[in-house]
């Protein structure tokens, strides 16, 4: 943690709102009015995403300090603003503040992921026994260490129809995301980026603890189990629903499956309200969307162990 990029980070992720508002006043200060312009769109040949390779914008990202950059990025990512609004908040170009999220994600996806989005070790009975209670405590289930689902976040649909893979079942572009949290709704370990139209039993099969469940390699200890929803196979360890809840026994059962299900579904509620860019259809291609979510949790995860 001696790094000054990720105590900036930390910092940040820390007092952002607080921080962004203020910093965004002072950028105000003796400004003429925003000019509104096109929304921005990736798959344009015209568009920022050409426009921020240009000479111009990377020598404006160079003489940016890294509290500026770490904060046009933060504001960006909480408040979902326009890259136009975004830059003149923070007066600079529009294509370079498209540069600087790209640049300081990049950074954060680098240098936290493996801090602050993992599961212990499986051999690890200290770790595992603290996320064991953090599921008890909620509905008394036992032995349950991690809640599996996924969640899709909007994209700008491309141009032509080569890509229908992205129309998820609701009938909208996305791309999805397997997240497993603990009861505490930090994310623990995540997969994803592919099309809207994988399905989350396809999702989990190409995932790596996915794998490793289905050939039988230990992620964590024996006795224990993840609880998903009935989309998930019986063949893992993870804890289903009764399909055939007719007895009152089994209605309970699934009653209190169902709370102990919630803290994931909360996870994601509460990351797209502190992150408000997963809201709306990302205006960068899918690939770097899929480092903005991650980065996205890892604040989340930070902001959590804060109580922030």
């Amino acid at each position: 943690m001696d790094d000054p990029f990720i105590q900036i980070v930390s910092f940040f992720s820390i007092f952002w709102a607080f921080h962004l508002s203020c910093y965004g006043h002072l950028r105000r200060c003796h400004r003429q009015p925003i000019q509104r312009g096109e929304r921005f769109n990736p798959w344009n040949n015209n568009s920022l995403y050409n426009e921020a390779s240009s000479n111009g914008s990377q020598e404006d990202i160079r003489s940016l300090t890294i509290e500026e950059k770490v904060g046009v990025t933060l504001y960006r990512l909480g408040h979902g603003s326009s890259y136009e609004t975004v830059g003149h908040l923070f007066n600079i170009g529009k294509a370079t503040a498209y540069r600087v999220l790209q640049e300081v994600v990049h950074k954060i996806v680098l240098h936290l992921h493996d801090l602050t989005i993992s599961l212990p070790d499986v051999n690890n009975d200290a770790e595992w026994n603290v996320i064991r209670d953090s599921f008890k405590r909620r509905q008394g289930l036992t032995n349950i260490i991690g809640a599996i689902d996924g969640t899709h976040i909007p994209i700008i649909p491309p141009p032509n129809d080569e890509w229908n893979s992205y129309v998820n079942r609701k009938g909208w572009h996305s791309i999805v995301f397997q997240c497993i949290v603990d009861g505490e709704g930090n994310f623990r370990n995540v997969f994803g980026g592919l099309p809207g139209s994988v399905h989350d039993s396809r999702l989990f099969r190409k995932s790596k603890i996915g794998r490793d469940l289905l050939n039988g390699i230990a992620r964590f200890p024996q006795d224990c189990l993840l609880i998903g929803d009935s989309g998930y196979s019986c063949k893992v360890p993870i804890l289903t629903p009764s399909k055939n809840a007719r007895s009152e026994e089994h209605q309970r059962f699934n009653n209190i499956h169902s709370s102990t299900r919630m803290v994931v579904e909360q996870a994601f509620g509460r990351l797209k309200n502190r992150f408000r860019c997963l809201l709306s259809p990302q205006a960068i291609l899918p690939m770097n969307t899929g480092k903005v979510m991650i980065a996205c949790m890892i604040l989340h995860n930070i902001l959590n162990g804060r109580n922030a």
